[in-house]
């Protein structure tokens, strides 16, 4: 049997235009890879390389995405929908919706797998990487949410993907970046950890991605992804999953840093994975597997599993049925989902007599950013502008401000009668990734002279707490619909 079917490489259609670009994929098509894993690009060039892809092919690709919190996580298009950390403030039956419409819009565009539901818990509030893609810090909550997200998603034929096994909350190391060590012992995990993934299986999840961490209890020398006492042991034997097993992306520094492309393919099959996603060479990869299986390292027998579940994977999609005919998305209905879910997600702490904002003649705001923040921190004051006619002051601060353009913005902000500073973050916690951080207690205060302070935390909940607020807002995401959510909360209106 031929052993390319495991192999899922990464198709960005942003480089579709480039003959060059295609004929590599198309050369991975020729050699039989089972599917393709979507990127970068606009909605319509993606998908045209999907239909390219797709007739090129001698049996229908199985077509992947990461659309967590919907298709802009990675395209241009599409509609944003509140990120996990936000949807875990929310009830089971908003999330399922949500997941719904992000796979009704997978299906329009051809992706048959979405790799979501995060099922790590936030145990560490300083995870640079799952932080708020997390459904929260409760492991009872993460699993409510990650089955709601399942059912969500596979009511479209959507794969769902339970991500990232055994448990990536527990860290403060990206796997982007470097292999994590998860410290927890077996008691810990089992009854914090694995219990999402557990509630993923008893929710029929058809798929789960296994991650790039040491997990010593499990297997103290492989990463999860590359050990079968992890990815056989646990998830295929004592979890009693017979569903597609992927790797995360093998190319990620975790991997690239110990393996080539070879043997990182070959030892993830040996392990148990029925996907080897992304490996940083594709072709060395289909030739380390071919070499594999001819010596017979990897048995026809272990062959025929995967291929099992990649067909029944396949067949559950529609994929051998399926016309590939246009589906119509309604943008607008999706939108009004992602608006009312953020806003049923914003928690507020402090004095709520403070809002709405508008019972202030003048405001001033300001946006307490890094670098990386300023287009979401623009889009926010011009969010604010709209919703409203209040006199506002709008500036861009962090904790290095000088103190002349410190006692320069005092003055300019003299006749505000009420402070607000939003605070802008993805999947990191401010401290660390904020300019001047330590300094922005002294910064605020003195900005606000006495007068209240409102902050809003766009994004990431973590960090801010120790700051001096009146009042605070959180939104747990940084998404349109989220920022969105929190003006129309700051100004008093309700989502239409």
């Amino acid at each position: 049997m031929n052993p390319s079917f495991l192999v899922m490489p990464r198709a960005d259609a942003a480089k579709w235009s480039s003959a060059a670009y295609r004929q590599q994929l198309f050369d991975l098509v020729d050699r039989g890879v089972g599917g393709v894993a979507v990127f970068l690009g606009t909605l319509a060039d993606t998908a045209t390389m999907i239909a390219d892809l797709q007739r090129r092919a001698k049996e229908p690709l199985l077509i992947a995405a990461d659309y967590e919190h919907g298709l802009p996580m990675r395209l241009d298009g599409g509609v944003a929908f509140p990120r996990a950390m936000a949807l875990g403030q929310t009830t089971p039956a908003t999330t399922e919706g949500v997941a719904a419409a992000i796979a009704e819009e997978c299906v329009a565009l051809g992706v048959h797998w979405n790799f979501a539901p995060v099922c790590d818990v936030n145990s560490d509030p300083l995870n640079p990487i799952i932080n708020t893609r997390s459904f929260g810090e409760d492991a009872t909550t993460v699993g409510q949410h990650a089955a709601a997200y399942i059912r969500g998603t596979q009511s479209q034929h959507v794969l769902a993907c339970a991500k990232h096994a055994p448990g990536h909350g527990d860290t403060r190391v990206d796997s982007h970046v470097s292999l994590p060590t998860i410290t927890v012992d077996r008691a810990t995990a089992e009854s914090r950890e694995f219990v999402p993934f557990r509630d993923a299986i008893a929710a029929g999840v058809r798929s789960m991605m296994i991650a790039h961490i040491v997990v010593p209890f499990l297997d103290a020398d492989l990463p999860a992804s590359l050990s079968p006492a992890t990815v056989t042991g646990l998830v295929r034997e004592a979890w009693g999953f017979d569903g597609l097993i992927s790797t995360d992306a093998l190319d990620m520094s975790a991997i690239t840093a110990g393996y080539t492309s070879g043997e990182a393919a070959v030892r993830a099959v040996l392990a148990g994975n029925d996907v080897v996603l992304l490996p940083e060479d594709p072709q060395a990869a289909l030739d380390a597997l071919h070499a594999a299986v001819a010596s017979g390292e990897i048995s026809q027998e272990r062959l025929a599993a995967s291929h099992r579940r990649w067909q029944e994977a396949k067949q559950w999609c529609g994929l051998f049925e399926r016309t590939h005919d246009v589906v119509a998305v309604d943008q607008n209905a999706h939108a009004t989902i992602a608006l009312r879910a953020a806003s049923e997600a914003i928690r507020m702490e402090g004095n709520e007599e403070l809002l709405p904002i508008t019972q202030f003649d003048h405001v001033a705001m300001f946006a307490v950013i890094n670098e990386a923040d300023a287009d979401a921190a623009t889009t926010w004051f011009h969010y604010m502008a709209q919703a409203t006619e209040l006199n506002i002051d709008f500036g861009f601060i962090d904790g290095t401000i000088e103190e002349a353009d410190l006692a320069e913005l005092k003055r300019g902000t003299s006749d505000a009668k009420a402070m607000v500073f939003t605070f802008f973050g993805k999947a990191v916690a401010y401290r660390g990734s904020m300019p001047g951080f330590d300094r922005l207690d002294s910064v605020m205060t003195s900005l606000a002279d006495g007068r209240p302070i409102i902050t809003v935390a766009c994004g990431s909940p973590y960090g801010i707490k120790d700051l001096p607020s009146s009042a605070t807002l959180y939104t747990f995401s940084d998404t349109v619909p989220s920022m969105a959510a929190s003006v129309l909360r700051l100004t008093g209106k309700s989502v239409t």
